[in-house]
């Protein structure tokens, strides 16, 4: 079983990803968020192996901080930014606080797929 916990605050956005990801991975399992306070005790509860996340939540800490916090306590968790936010500063931001891979929102489902897979079958 793998467990991924989405963080977006667009519900409709969010729902379409989890849908796509349960139709296209056997055996995973997901939970969303919609903020901060939500994600990190999800993360603490459910202990996903992946968080996919956006950069732009509208409470809290944005997802930028919210990768340092989730890789302090759990630093075996991937996590992903997809953003719409796709340039170098949000890109190196992102990677200095650990996220593992960074997506623009505009990229195709597969390449999201892609990732997962390659997660999920190591």
């Amino acid at each position: 079983m793998f467990k991924t916990l989405l963080v977006e605050d667009n519900l409709v956005y969010r729902s379409i990803l989890k849908s796509a990801l349960l139709r296209r991975f056997d055996g995973l399992k997901a939970r969303e968020s919609s903020c901060d306070k939500d994600a990190l005790s999800a993360v603490n509860t459910f202990g996903p192996d992946m968080v996919i996340m956006d950069i732009d939540l509208k409470c809290g800490v944005s997802g930028l901080d919210l990768i340092k916090i989730i890789k302090v306590k759990h630093p075996d968790t991937v996590v992903v930014i997809l953003s719409h936010h796709d340039n170098l500063e949000y890109r190196t931001v992102a990677q200095q606080n650990g996220a593992d891979f960074f997506f623009s929102k505009s990229c195709s489902l597969e390449n999201i797929f892609d990732c997962v897979d390659s997660v999920f079958v190591s």
